[in-house]
């Protein structure tokens, strides 16, 4: 299992701070496309733009790092993806 933190806007969508999702060896852009189909396409327009791929401005950070490949980068169990969106403030 993967551990999602969500912030922002995916942490009010899902209702919690963290997420599991299953995969061992996946891609980020693999454990967000699973985060996604659990909850629907308010998810997925805040994680992917029309062509599919993750929105540039989303930050991925694995176990507190950088995402050195940003969502090709593979995750394994056990792994924490911090999931980090723009947000706007002022």
């Amino acid at each position: 299992m993967v551990k999602l933190r969500l912030f922002s806007k995916l942490r009010d969508i899902a209702g919690a701070k963290e997420v599991e999702v299953e995969g061992d060896g996946i891609s980020i852009k693999e454990a967000l496309e699973k985060l996604a189909a659990r909850f629907g396409e308010v998810a997925r327009e805040v994680l992917f733009n029309k062509e599919g791929e993750l929105w540039p401005s989303v930050l991925l950070l694995v176990n507190g790092e950088a995402a050195e490949q940003g969502a090709a980068t593979r995750v394994k169990s056990g792994d924490t993806v911090a999931v980090l969106l723009p947000t706007a403030g002022g």
